[in-house]
């Protein structure tokens, strides 16, 4: 049977829901529901359902899909520090830089 994430990150993922804004209920066992009425997230995305077995809605397997593929790719992620320092570099407070040479 398909899996929504794999086993080891199922507590990330539902951490993931509750800081993208989600209301999140833990089921019995180890599922859980995540809602939202967000008129920026998508309605396809407004409810999610994660089951014991780690199966679930077709939102989640889309989700779960995007937050794999966000942990297998680390690199490509930006710390809150790292975006400033970018933004800083990019306005020309930083380095005494007034542009960006392509």
């Amino acid at each position: 049977m398909k899996q929504v994430v794999k086993p080891k990150n199922l507590d990330a993922f539902r951490i993931w829901f509750d800081k993208l804004g989600y209301q999140v209920k833990c089921l019995d066992g180890q599922g859980f529901t995540a809602h939202t009425n967000d008129r920026y997230i998508k309605k396809c995305f407004h409810y999610v359902l994660v089951t014991d077995s780690l199966g679930g809605n077709d939102a989640a397997f889309k989700l779960g899909k995007e937050f794999e593929d966000h942990l297998s790719a680390p690199e490509q992620t930006c710390t809150e520090k790292a975006e400033m320092e970018i933004l800083h570099i990019i306005k020309g407070e930083s380095h005494g830089m007034g542009y960006l040479v392509a």
